[in-house]
């Protein structure tokens, strides 16, 4: 993310509803630590929304024509964007 650090996501359920549970891993960014959390969120179009994680960052994740997900992570005032792709 901006060559600042890496996450990774891991989408556990997606509903017909478009209603997901995923896992969100991220590396040292900001204040904050690396860590893991786990958190709920929805699909509209091609876009997935997540609710507010625990350490207070919002995420959301567009899948691009490619296949890779264009990605943007805000925290503390700060906003990241990245590109995601399929491991």
């Amino acid at each position: 993310m901006d060559g600042q650090y890496e996450g990774k996501l891991a989408v556990l359920t997606v509903s017909s509803g478009g209603q997901v549970t995923v896992s969100y891993a991220w590396g040292d960014v900001a204040d904050n630590k690396p860590g893991v959390a786990d958190g709920a969120g929805r699909i509209v179009g091609n876009t997935l929304k997540l609710g507010r994680l625990p350490n207070g960052a919002d995420a959301t994740f567009a899948m691009q024509p490619d296949g890779t997900l264009s990605a943007t992570y805000a925290l503390a005032g700060q906003t990241y964007t990245g590109a995601f792709t399929r491991q």
